[in-house]
């Protein structure tokens, strides 16, 4: 059953499906290889007793009219295949028994955050004079497309970068949340300032640019669940001749003399490619898929591909996003009138008080308010979501021997806690679930194989942001997905997937 392709796809992410999509409508005999029975990874939905949860994903940005992800859907011819609904407003931050609700427009924004904290007016202006200035450097520097230049213009854009970039050259590096704590002194605005970024110790760049997203509620929800778009994506692919090989692994990329030249399934089959793509987990695909093998097939004994030793360091260097652990909740509740009401989309800072090893602050969306379609009649579906990685620690730390049963307890646990503390904002919320999931770190490691449960691939701390570039070391061996762009999500998986595809291109 061995087969040759022009290329084969390790993932059926966005990034993959992206690049399968592109490569298809040109012709290329293209497979996809997907370890689970549906794509989409961590962009990907399920069904409890007539609910639908988004597993990962709950809303996506640029997908209005002049959004990335609607203009490359319009180059594949699916824009119209698609019904995004937007978020507005797209924020409510509760901070105890308070709630402020985000308005849509920056000068609503200002004017709101002003009326809501007379007394720190001055640093509101401050903080959203320097933030306009980042993110409009951003959008200039993102129209230049400084991944695709190479040579001696690679060398003049970064000769000349602090100069036409100034407040990205001085700002990439340092804390968001510093910079909030200088320009503002009230306790909740700082909160209200920082929550923006979503992810703890991001930079200020990055703080500055999710903020331009919050303020132009940059916020959607496709219209079926977020599983909608990997879906649609899926059965374009196919309908342009592409294949998708589902509840198959790849363990090996076969490599001969520096170049990519085939994969192995786990079911022992060998499949040539002239050329692969990873929307893979990268450490997996770098540390434990990738082998040389001398003699021009499958041997039982390949070695290790060949990379250079700083690639290879960094991989494993290189920290990681943040994970999460989420409860899914299916409710016999009205939530149109109840404190949520103000926007589908909420985070919750409770009060100081002792709640064993849970953050500080959880998350809240109520997809069914953007969507009646995911939730049985006069009925919702609630996502609780928290920063998982300090609680999970024991679980990746002991996976060789792991007590299924001690797990289980420990993750209802968890899930019982979360779901107190989301009966705070939504009262009474305990006793109308109807159907209730939860999904740990561990979980989304198994699913998605991305290590720890990486939730937007390398970590977005001001430190770190760290990328791989999406042409590898060895030959006709490419990437796409998270791991390739810093901050990693659904806008980058859709970019990097086409670039992996263009790339392809002109390698073959």
């Amino acid at each position: 059953m061995d087969k040759s392709y022009d290329t084969v796809i390790i993932g059926s992410g966005i990034g993959g499906l992206t690049a399968g999509n592109f490569l298809a409508r040109e012709g290329l005999s293209t497979l996809i290889v997907e370890q689970n029975l549906r794509p989409g990874g961590c962009a990907s939905s399920f069904e409890r007793g007539g609910f639908r949860f988004d597993a990962g994903v709950h809303w996506i940005a640029q997908c209005g009219q002049d959004g990335l992800i609607h203009q490359i859907l319009q180059e594949l011819g699916l824009e119209k295949e698609i019904a995004f609904v937007q978020i507005v407003p797209p924020l409510t931050v509760a901070i105890s028994s308070r709630r402020y609700i985000i308005p849509q427009g920056k000068p609503q924004v200002i004017t709101y955050l002003k009326d809501c904290f007379p007394r720190e007016q001055s640093g509101i202006d401050r903080f959203f004079r320097l933030q306009g200035e980042i993110a409009g450097e951003m959008v200039r520097l993102f129209a230049q497309d400084p991944d695709a230049k190479e040579g001696l213009d690679r060398l003049y854009f970064h000769a000349t970068f602090p100069l036409r970039f100034p407040q990205i050259a001085r700002f990439h590096r340092r804390e968001g949340a510093g910079v909030v704590d200088r320009l503002v002194d009230d306790g909740d605005l700082r909160k209200i300032l920082k929550i923006a970024a979503i992810f703890p110790r991001v930079s200020m760049v990055l703080l500055s640019w999710f903020w331009e997203i919050i303020a132009r509620a940059d916020c959607y929800y496709p219209k079926g669940g977020i599983q909608r778009i990997a879906d649609t994506l899926g059965d374009n692919f196919r309908r342009q001749g592409g294949e998708i090989c589902f509840g198959k692994k790849v363990v090996e990329i076969l490599c001969q003399k520096g170049q990519a030249w085939g994969v192995r399934l786990s079911d022992g089959t060998v499949i040539r490619a002239k050329a692969i793509i990873s929307n893979a987990d990268a450490r997996q695909t770098f540390l434990e898929m990738l082998r040389e093998d001398g003699y021009g097939e499958a041997s039982p004994w390949p070695r290790r591909a060949n990379l250079p030793k700083r690639y290879l360091e960094q991989i494993r260097r290189w920290r990681l996003s943040e994970s999460f652990f989420y409860v899914y909740l299916g409710v016999d509740l009205d939530l149109k009138t109840t404190s949520v009401s103000g926007s589908p989309i909420l985070w919750y800072f409770p009060e100081k008080k002792e709640r064993g090893p849970l953050p500080d602050y959880v998350g809240m969306s109520v997809p069914s308010l953007n969507d009646e379609g995911v939730a049985p009649p006069g009925m919702h579906t609630v996502v609780i979501g928290a920063f998982a990685d300090r609680i999970c620690e024991k679980w990746f730390t002991d996976r060789e021997g792991i007590d299924k049963e001690e797990y289980y307890r420990w993750k209802i646990q968890v899930a019982d806690s979360l779901t107190r503390l989301a009966g705070e904002v939504i009262p009474d919320l305990e006793g109308y679930v109807v159907v209730r999931e939860a999904a740990s770190p561990w979980t989304f490691y198994r699913y998605t194989g991305n290590c720890m449960g990486a939730s937007s691939g390398w970590s977005m701390d001001a430190k770190e942001q760290n990328k791989l570039p999406q042409r590898t070391p060895i030959r006709n061996f490419f990437l796409a997905g998270h791991w390739t762009f810093n901050p990693g999500g659904v806008p980058a998986a859709f970019l990097t997937g086409k670039r992996a595809a263009e790339l392809v291109r002109q390698a073959i």
